[in-house]
């Protein structure tokens, strides 16, 4: 019996725990949720960007990543480096790929783009654009409304990445299918996202809103833009 009224105290105080902290994110929400909605908003009005990814990880395996995006040209360029350096199968993969409105495109061998068949928009320049605008582009920029919604932030150091001031936030964030722990950087000025650390990784933003120049031959920008015209 001392047992259960035990766990019973335990149960209460932590559901009042949990009811007070509501009704504290109710009434005034934390530095870290408004940053966050504030970054939100900043997102849907980025037109070009630039991010990197780097994995952190220890052990033989390493990946980078790297993306360019010109939503005002509906173009996307990324590329990836991964190798794993053990020693009993060493590898090396290397892809670069461009995304032209709907349309998408590989760098071959020798340094030619090949036009790679798609009938859906999935992943398309344009749905990533898309995307960027209504704030949802997770595989390009942080995935800040699940932290809006479910994360818990503690007040971290202020930063400069990539030369601009930003506010350094601790996230965890737990959904009913994801659980993610880290930080991510917002910028002091803009409130845009700087960096965002995880287990897995570092990703970082530079560039917003500045030209980009992407090395696109007209060859393919033509019958893209065509296509997009139509459409």
């Amino acid at each position: 019996m001392g047992n259960r009224r035990t766990l019973w105290i335990v149960a209460a105080v932590l559901g009042a725990a949990a009811v007070f902290w509501g009704i504290g994110q109710a009434v005034g929400p934390s530095g870290g949720d408004v940053d966050l909605n504030k970054a939100l908003d900043a997102m849907q009005q980025v037109k070009t960007f630039r991010g990197t990814y780097t994995q952190t990880a220890s052990g033989s395996a390493h990946s980078e990543k790297l993306w360019e995006v010109d939503c005002n040209r509906v173009i996307v360029h990324q590329q990836s480096h991964d190798t794993q350096s053990s020693t009993d199968s060493p590898s090396e993969m290397k892809e670069d790929e461009l995304l032209v409105g709907k349309q998408r495109y590989t760098r071959d061998s020798n340094g030619s783009w090949e036009s790679i068949p798609s009938e859906s928009e999935l992943y398309s320049a344009k749905w990533y654009c898309d995307n960027v605008a209504q704030g949802t582009a997770r595989d390009l920029l942080p995935d800040v409304r699940t932290m809006v919604h479910h994360a818990m932030t503690e007040k971290g150091s202020k930063k400069t990445i990539n030369g601009v001031r930003c506010q350094e936030w601790k996230f965890a964030t737990r959904t009913a299918v994801t659980a993610q722990g880290g930080s991510i950087c917002i910028g002091i000025d803009d409130h845009l996202p700087y960096e965002v650390i995880t287990d897995g990784g570092r990703y970082s933003y530079a560039d917003y809103n500045r030209p980009i120049q992407i090395d696109v031959p007209e060859a393919v920008l033509q019958p893209a833009s065509s296509i997009n015209d139509s459409n």
